[in-house]
C-alpha cells in the first residue's frame, strides 16, 4: 500500500465507508443522530451571530496570560469580529459549524433514503469528509486544553457575555467532539490522518504570523519573540506533543466504542422457519437452541427477504 494513496488515508479501492458509519449510530437511529447534529450546528452558528452582534456595540475583557507571562486583562470591541478569523479557537468553531451542518445533511438523506448521498462524491471528496471528521474530533480537545491549561489568566471575569462566551467556544467544542466520537458507527481514523492534523497546525501558524506581518498585532503572546526564542521553540513542540496525545486518546475512545456497541449478542443467528402455537417450541439451527415463547406466532426476516412462502399447515 503505497503511502500517499487513497488506501493509506482510509478510502480503499473497495468503496467508501461501506459500513456507512458516518451517517448511522449503533447506539441511537439515524433520524436521532441527524438532529443532534443538526442542532449542534444551529447553536453554533446562532452562538456566532449573537457574539458579533454583540461586540459590535459592547466591549468585554477577557484575562489571558501564560506559562511565562503574567496575567492581563484585553479589552475588545468591534474590531475583535475580523481578529476573530485570526484565532483558532475561532477557526475551529466555524469549521464545527459547517461540519455538523454538511454531516447533519448527510444523515438525514441516509435515514430517509437509506442510501448515503457520499457515495456518490468524487473520491477526493470522500477524502477530505473522512478528514475533516479526524480534525472535528481532535481540535476541539486542543483548543480546550490549550485555554484552561495556560492561556486563561486564573481571572473570572463577571461579565455574563464573557462567561458564555468563554463556556461555548472553549468548553461546548469539546461536548460537541466527544459526540462525535461516541454516537457515530464511524472507525478510528487512519494513523495517516495524524499528519494532517500536524500539518494543519504549522500552517496555522504561519497564519498567526502573517497576521502580525499584516496587522502589527500577536494573535497570542507567546508568539511575541519578546518573550524569548527558546518560549516560542517550547509552546510549538508542546502543543504538537499534545496534538499528538489527543489523536491516540481519541483514536482508543472510538475504538473502545466499536468494541463495546459491537459486543456479539446471546442469540446470534436466526432460526430460518416460522414458529407454530405450540406452548414451547425448540428451533435449531447450527447447533444453537432458540426457546420461544407461548403463543408467539414469528415469520422469519430470511424467508421474507427471500420471498420464501410457507408451506400449508405451517401457519
Amino acid at each position: 500500500m503505497f503511502l500517499l494513496s487513497y488506501e493509506a488515508f482510509g478510502v480503499p479501492p473497495t468503496g467508501f465507508d461501506l459500513g456507512r458509519s458516518f451517517v448511522r449510530s449503533d447506539i441511537v437511529s439515524p433520524s436521532v443522530l441527524a438532529g443532534i447534529r443538526i442542532l449542534i450546528s444551529i447553536y453554533i452558528f446562532t452562538s456566532i451571530v449573537v457574539a458579533y452582534a454583540w461586540q459590535a456595540g459592547n466591549t468585554a475583557r477577557q484575562s489571558l496570560g501564560d506559562v511565562n507571562i503574567d496575567s492581563y486583562i484585553m479589552v475588545t470591541g468591534r474590531d475583535f469580529i475580523g481578529k476573530t478569523f485570526s484565532y483558532f479557537t475561532f477557526l475551529t468553531w466555524w469549521s464545527m459549524g459547517f461540519y455538523f451542518a454538511i454531516v447533519g445533511f448527510h444523515t438525514i438523506y441516509h435515514a430517509r433514503r437509506r442510501q448515503p448521498y457520499l457515495h456518490r462524491w468524487p473520491k477526493v471528496l470522500q477524502l477530505c469528509h473522512s478528514l475533516f471528521y479526524s480534525t472535528i474530533v481532535t481540535f476541539p480537545f486542543l483548543v480546550t486544553i490549550a485555554y484552561w491549561g495556560t492561556l486563561w489568566g486564573r481571572v473570572w471575569i463577571k461579565q455574563r457575555y464573557v462567561e458564555w462566551l468563554n463556556l461555548t467556544v472553549h468548553a461546548l467544542n469539546s461536548v460537541f467532539a466527544l459526540e462525535e466520537i461516541i454516537l457515530p458507527a464511524t472507525s478510528p481514523p487512519p494513523p495517516t490522518h495524524l499528519s494532517v492534523v500536524l500539518l494543519i497546525l504549522s500552517l496555522y501558524l504561519g497564519l498567526a504570523y502573517l497576521t502580525k506581518a499584516t496587522q502589527d498585532w500577536y494573535v497570542y503572546e507567546w508568539m511575541n519573540p519578546a518573550h524569548g526564542d527558546l518560549s516560542i521553540v517550547l509552546h510549538v513542540f508542546s502543543y504538537a506533543a499534545v496534538m499528538i496525545a489527543i489523536f491516540v486518546a481519541v483514536w482508543g475512545g472510538i475504538w473502545l466504542r466499536k468494541k463495546i456497541t459491537n459486543r456479539p449478542r446471546k442469540v446470534s443467528s436466526i432460526p430460518q422457519r416460522i414458529a407454530s402455537d405450540s406452548s414451547q417450541e425448540t428451533a435449531v439451527k447450527k447447533g444453537q437452541e432458540f426457546v420461544l415463547s407461548k403463543s408467539w406466532r414469528i415469520q422469519w426476516s430470511f424467508e421474507v427477504q427471500h420471498h420464501i412462502r410457507p408451506k400449508n399447515g405451517d401457519v
